[in-house]
This record gives structure tokens, sequence and C-alpha cells, in this order.
């Protein structure tokens, strides 16, 4: 996810059209996912399971716009990180993402059914906060873009309004390990995913270029500028299979241990104009991997049959 948005805000720039770019993002990995799930035995056979499991309803045809909640995020970030600044978009996205999860998993909309909301589930997700918050400390009120420009009444709405987006990330997540369940591989509901963001952000980019009397889009020639779809295809499937396997709420939290690891990473070696690096973001960073630890407890550790009770 680091990389994506480092490719995509890049394309961004350099066009002046953040939403045009994110739809070229999205419409390239559309056709990447097209072509595996033509190409791909397992990829027709998924199509042809998810097309029976909406026919008899075991999943509700509302799920084919899982990937409204993923264009909704792009927007949010490309409109309210202006004004609010790059830390304060990262922490309400992940204030929303693991509250989400927690819900999500609680009520048993995600694949793996209901989860319990335990001490330690709680203790994982605010340790992350707190280390979201440690580790983009530096930028608030930092400049380059990271800094907050709105005023105390837009500051709170727009605040609410990321942690919205995140909320509907766990939302999406759980829609997607759904879709990966009912057609038995995770290349369908990476396909539903692009399909239904592409479309979202297809409107939104006509409606915004025509408000905004954009000139004519140009593409740049650096390759690397598009393949922003084709990391986003990893992060979806992903995504969809460790729901499945741990849940929307550890899912949720891995990625963003995962995002924080990556974009210090992406700081380290591809430094950018205004790039903050301190010790107390190394420390949130690796303080992420503690509550994501933290959320998997308590572990089931496998009795000795030989010490049962009931053992001869």
């Amino acid at each position: 996810m680091a990389v994506q948005s480092r490719v995509n805000g890049e394309l961004g720039t350099r066009t002046g059209d953040p939403t045009g770019a994110s739809l070229v993002s999205f419409g390239t990995g559309l056709i990447v996912v097209i072509v595996l799930a033509l190409a791909l035995p397992k990829g027709r056979a998924g199509t042809r399971r998810l097309a029976t499991s909406l026919r008899e309803r075991h999943l509700p045809y509302s799920f084919l716009l899982s990937g409204v909640f993923g264009a909704f995020l792009v927007l949010v970030q490309t409109f309210t990180t202006p004004l609010v600044g790059v830390a304060v978009f990262i922490l309400g996205v992940v204030v929303g993402q693991s509250l989400g999860g927690l819900v999500v998993d609680r009520i048993g909309f995600g694949p793996g059914g209901a989860k319990p909301l335990t001490g330690w589930r709680i203790a994982g997700t605010a340790v992350i906060a707190g280390a979201v918050v440690l580790a983009e400390s530096p930028r608030f009120g930092a400049g380059q873009g990271s800094a907050t420009t709105a005023g105390p009444g837009l500051l709170v709405p727009l605040a609410l309004l990321q942690v919205l987006a995140g909320v509907g990330v766990a939302v999406q997540t759980a829609m997607n390990g759904r879709t990966a369940q009912a057609a038995d591989t995770p290349i369908t509901s990476t396909l539903v995913n692009f399909a239904g963001g592409a479309v979202g952000l297809t409107v939104t980019a006509v409606i915004y270029r025509a408000a905004a009397d954009l000139p004519p889009w140009h593409f740049p020639p650096e390759w690397w500028l598009y393949t922003g779809g084709i990391v986003g295809l990893v992060f979806v499937a992903a995504g969809a299979v460790l729901a499945r396997v741990i849940g929307v709420l550890r899912t949720s939290l891995s990625l963003t241990a995962g995002m924080l690891s990556g974009a210090l990473v992406l700081d380290l070696l591809a430094p950018t104009a205004g790039n903050l690096i301190e010790p107390v973001t190394v420390m949130g960073t690796l303080l992420t991997f503690l509550g994501l630890v933290l959320a998997t407890l308590p572990w089931k550790v496998p009795r000795d049959p030989g010490n049962s009770p009931d053992a001869p």
C-alpha cells in the first residue's frame, strides 16, 4: 500500500489530475486481473462459482459494489490530505479501519464468522493507533503538504470523513473475503473489487474534470508510474485471503503494520521532498508489530493427550 500511494501520488502530481491518476491505477489493475481471470482455470471457475452464489442468494448482489469503498478512500485521500495533512489522514484511516475491524468481526460480517470482543483485541488495536500517532508525530505541523491548513471548524468534519473511509476499508475487506470464499479464489474477489472501484472513479473523474475545467490529460513516459494498480492487486488479494484465515481486525492491523513499514523503507531508500524520519518514526513502526501480537492473544497451546485427565 505504501508503494501504491507513492506511485499514484507521483502520477497525480505529474498530470495535475489526482482523480484521473487514481482511475488509471484502478484501470491498469482491472485489465491485469481480467486477463488473469480469463487465462487461469481457477479464475474462470471462480467466476462461475460466484455467479452461482449470487443467483442462489448465498451472496448478496450488493457485494459486487465492494470496490466503491476503495474508490471512496482514494477520493477522501485526494481531497482532504492537502487540507489536514498526511499525518492526520493516516491516523484517521487507521482508527476507522481498526474500529471497523472490531465491529465487523464482532457481528460476524466477515468470512471467518463472529469473533469475541476480547481485551487483547482491544488492547492491540489501541497500541497500533498509538503507534501510528508516534510514527507520524514528526509530520504534525510540518511543511511540504503535511501541515494542517484547515481551520478548527473544518478539521473535525474532514477527520471524521477519513475515519469513515477507514471503516469502509474494513467493510470492503470483509466483503472481499466473503466473495473470495464463495468463488474459492481471490482472483474473482479482486476482479469484482477493481471493477466496482473503476466504475465509481470513472464517474467521479468525469465530474471532477468538468467542474475543475482541467486541460487534456497527458501520459508521462515513465513506465513505473502505471504500476500502482498492479501493486493494488496484491494488496486486495492478500486482504481477501487473510480475512478468511485471521479475521478482518487482524487483517486490518497487519496491513497497517505493513503500510508503516513499507513507507519507512521507501522513505529511507527513495526519500522525497519534506521527508521526515525521526527516531520516533522507527519506534512507532516497530510498536505496530507489538500491537499486532497483542491482538492475536491468547495463543492456544495444543494439549498433550498424555496429560489429559481421561488418559489411561
